[in-house]
């Protein structure tokens, strides 16, 4: 069962009140262009019109953006989307002239319909089926009641007084304000948690997407000074045998010199003994 705790009627109240408190003129010249719009138009451009209208309120509530005379027809931005909240404001009136119960029906599950049109940009079959989960998930009964009491009961209230103070009439400029406020704060609060929902996934995946951290000083100059000792290492290893090579070519000239001390002489030594060799060939040739 739906907790009907869910829907605070004193809080929506209380931030229509302040929000027409703060911003009087453009609420209510605001309210005076939609029902212009909407009536000329036979409601054919109530969607953009009216869609401008809550999204200025939206902004305002959630974010306390003040909002300028042009926000009113910011949603003129999103014509071609929101135009078609005409066939919704078609579905609800034929349901009112075939037994009215089924318009009363239509009219609650679509609640939500123009202001997630106009603050998601999202489409009208799309809209409606979200309205209808969140109407079924809160509950029908009071979102019904939120209805009649935003919509009926003040215009049967008007109606009443200004039959006896007809100068009263004038309070009905107030209307549109005061419905699109409630609304609004409603659209807020309901529908805060899938707001929430989506910051946190944009922060994840923000945070998943955010490059690593660059090394500190310290640690570059701890793997340069690695790199180094490794390239030290690999030079050393090649060293040996350089040296090895200087080390067999130094012996051999030792043990050349070495010979040579024992062999003063060396080659000429040599050729003497061919010679004399020679000569005595030669002596014994002539005797």
């Amino acid at each position: 069962m739906p907790d009907m705790r869910s829907m605070k009627l004193q809080i929506y109240l209380e931030d229509t009140y302040r929000l027409i408190k703060e911003e009087p003129i453009i609420l209510i010249l605001g309210g005076l262009v939609v029902q212009l719009a909407t009536i000329l138009t036979m409601g054919i451009l109530a969607g953009p019109f009216l869609g401008g209208y809550l999204l200025l309120i939206i902004y305002y509530l959630r974010e306390n953006r003040k909002p300028k005379f042009n926000d009113i027809f910011s949603g003129l931005k999103q014509f071609a989307n929101l135009l078609a909240y005409f066939l919704v404001l078609l579905t609800i009136f034929i349901g009112f002239m075939l037994l009215i119960l089924p318009g009363l029906v239509f009219a609650t599950w679509w609640l939500y319909v123009l202001p997630l049109m106009a603050d998601k940009k999202i489409s009208f079959s799309e809209a409606m089926k979200l309205s209808m989960n969140k109407v079924n998930e809160t509950g029908f009964l009071m979102h019904l009641i939120f209805l009649l009491l935003i919509t009926v009961l003040p215009i049967m209230l008007l109606n009443f007084i200004s039959t006896m103070l007809p100068f009263l009439f004038v309070l009905k400029i107030l209307l549109p304000p005061f419905q699109a406020g409630c609304l609004a704060s409603l659209y807020v609060d309901q529908f805060k948690e899938i707001e929430d929902k989506a910051d946190d996934d944009q922060k994840e995946t923000s945070a998943a997407a955010k490059p690593l951290i660059p090394p500190s000083e310290e640690t570059a100059s701890a793997e340069t000074g690695g790199k180094t000792e490794s390239a030290a290492k690999e030079q050393a290893s090649t060293e040996p045998d350089d040296h090895g090579q200087i080390d067999e070519q130094s012996a051999k000239s030792e043990t050349q010199a070495a010979e040579q001390q024992e062999n003063p002489s060396g080659p000429e030594s040599v050729n003497f003994v061919e010679e004399s060799q020679d000569d005595s060939g030669k002596n014994n040739t002539e005797k």
